[in-house]
């Protein structure tokens, strides 16, 4: 039996959902929507400098996930970003792909609206209707994967993102991947320490590809970071900022939690338990 390739059927499900969304609300509507906005909150520039513990967190909102099923299926999205800026974090990032995620534009609005941090949309984009889509909804930055995207569409929804006055969290796992994001200019750089095709994870990903980017971007460590260990790692390695999922949703006390990893009340903070 061949394993399955979770990014080809969540990319080929992506398409499917922007077919219907289009069938909703026009991509022109959106884009309209998308042109209004002022209120864009600093993302880049918030995670450009270590906070003041040297260290950043982007704690992320997450009910599931295509390896391990459900995670916190009632997860309440206004309580949890509120905790979240409660415990420190940084900016929050927001999974809104609804069918292997359980996620929705509405929980990034809800979000947004419950705290003073900038917020990212966590999806698989592939099109420009995708970025019209997060700016209308509120939207700070946007992941862009370098994995799904040919070079040239890379080029163009960054392009499109940054004219909108968004910022991009652009992610890579391969050096291929660091090669393409160094050609679009992208300032701020995810290495993600998963595979998305098998949703295998290894730490030591970002501590080599860190290696391969341009003095003058950032990097972000994502997936497999749980402890403060792995926090004390990266940062030897220059790196300070960090995407947490899991293991702060699984906590018990998210707020303490994030805490513990930033270097603050480490001594009584939860543990939490699985990998971001």
């Amino acid at each position: 039996m061949m394993p399955i390739d979770f990014l080809t059927e969540i990319v080929k499900q992506k398409g499917r959902e922007i077919s219907q969304a289009r069938n909703s609300i026009p991509e022109g509507r959106l884009a309209e929507l998308a042109r209004q906005r002022t209120d864009f909150r600093p993302f880049f520039e918030t995670l450009s400098q270590p906070g003041a513990t040297g260290v950043n967190i982007i704690a992320e909102i997450k009910r599931a996930s295509p390896s391990k099923g459900d995670i916190a299926p009632d997860l309440k999205a206004t309580r949890t970003a509120l905790r979240y800026e409660k415990g420190g974090a940084a900016a929050v990032s927001v999974l809104t792909d609804p069918t292997y995620f359980k996620g929705c534009l509405e929980d990034l609005t809800a979000a947004r609206s419950a705290c003073a941090l900038p917020v990212l949309r966590k999806e698989f984009i592939i099109s420009r209707y995708q970025v019209y889509e997060a700016a209308a909804a509120g939207a700070d930055a946007i992941l862009l994967i370098a994995r799904i995207l040919t070079e040239k569409k890379l080029n163009r929804l960054y392009a499109l993102c940054r004219e909108l006055g968004m910022d991009a969290l652009v992610e890579i796992h391969t050096q291929a991947d660091a090669r393409t994001v160094a050609a679009c200019g992208a300032r701020l750089v995810g290495i993600n320490n998963r595979n998305l095709s098998t949703f295998e994870t290894d730490i030591a990903i970002a501590l080599d590809l860190v290696a391969r980017l341009a003095p003058d971007q950032v990097p972000v460590a994502a997936s497999g970071i749980s402890t403060p260990t792995d926090i004390q790692r990266n940062l030897k390695a220059g790196i300070f900022n960090f995407l947490v999922g899991e293991c702060i949703v699984r906590s018990k006390d998210p707020v303490r939690f994030i805490r513990e990893l930033m270097g603050v009340d480490a001594g009584s903070a939860s543990p939490g338990n699985g990998a971001a």
